[in-house]
């Protein structure tokens, strides 16, 4: 019987004593956890706009390293950057008035939402376009060897996500990056010709 009495009063010393442990390590109601310290730090500075400019000259000229283009294929190249230059300040601006609108956004309606929309959506089909049509003659030129490595390379200036969360138009130049580079883009992929 002593024994037992002393195992249960261990085990209530015990159980109490953790319990008492486990009191004191809350933190108080206002003070931040640890995980929204963690989320603070964890957050990146806003990329500024000279900032984002030197992470697209980078891009551009990992393309062009990549691409390994020849004379004639360098007389090809400048309307190709042109229209990447083009969309990535695009881009850029569209980030900047996204950030300054966000109140404005959250008061609008649905049809306001589905017009906002609606151009948002002409905005990057023509921005498509034009690097569409700026690629062709390039793209056209390419050897075996370029068309396979061009829309891994041309991913992110297709992609648009230079520097920004990916949102609506990273998923959506995603799908196209990977349409390009599946067969479905501007020539032949890896899988063969483009199908219609």
């Amino acid at each position: 019987m002593k024994t037992f009495a002393t195992v249960a009063l261990a085990a209530l010393l015990a159980g109490s004593g953790t319990y008492a442990f486990a009191q004191q390590q809350n933190p108080a109601p206002n003070a931040p956890t640890a995980s929204q310290d963690q989320g603070q730090q964890n957050r990146r500075p806003r990329m500024s706009q000279d900032d984002y400019n030197r992470l697209v000259d980078a891009r551009i000229a990992a393309i062009k390293a990549g691409l390994k283009l020849s004379a004639d294929q360098e007389r090809l190249w400048g309307p190709v950057e042109t229209a990447i230059r083009t969309s990535a300040a695009d881009r850029y601006a569209r980030m900047q008035q996204f950030r300054e609108n966000r109140d404005q956004r959250r008061s609008m309606d649905l049809m306001q939402r589905l017009e906002q929309r609606s151009t948002m959506l002409n905005q990057s089909a023509q921005r498509s376009a034009a690097l569409t049509t700026a690629l062709r003659p390039l793209w056209d030129s390419f050897s075996e060897d370029q068309k396979r490595i061009a829309p891994r390379l041309m991913r992110e200036a297709i992609d648009g996500g230079w520097g920004e969360r990916r949102g609506r138009d990273g998923h959506n130049g995603r799908r196209a990056a990977m349409m390009m580079e599946h067969g479905g883009g501007m020539g032949p992929g890896p899988r063969g010709p483009a199908q219609q």
